[in-house]
């Protein structure tokens, strides 16, 4: 996850201000627009993700939090 400087508008309502950018498609996302997932690796290790909605529903950008049409 990276985190902005506050600067600039998200880029999904462009009410707020970004404080993140999408791990998918690096737009600049607000608290409101952004999803969070959390990555688990190994033993304990967990990254957390943030994306765009359609980021987070494309299982080919997000294979462990997207829909899979199940």
């Amino acid at each position: 996850m990276i985190v902005t400087d506050g600067t600039q508008r998200c880029q999904v309502c462009g009410k707020n201000m970004s404080i993140v950018l999408c791990d998918g498609c690096s737009i600049h996302l607000c608290a409101d627009c952004r999803r969070w997932d959390l990555w688990g690796y190994g033993c304990g290790h967990v990254d957390s993700k943030s994306f765009c909605a359609k980021c987070h529903a494309n299982p080919a950008i997000n294979p462990w939090g997207a829909d899979h049409g199940e």
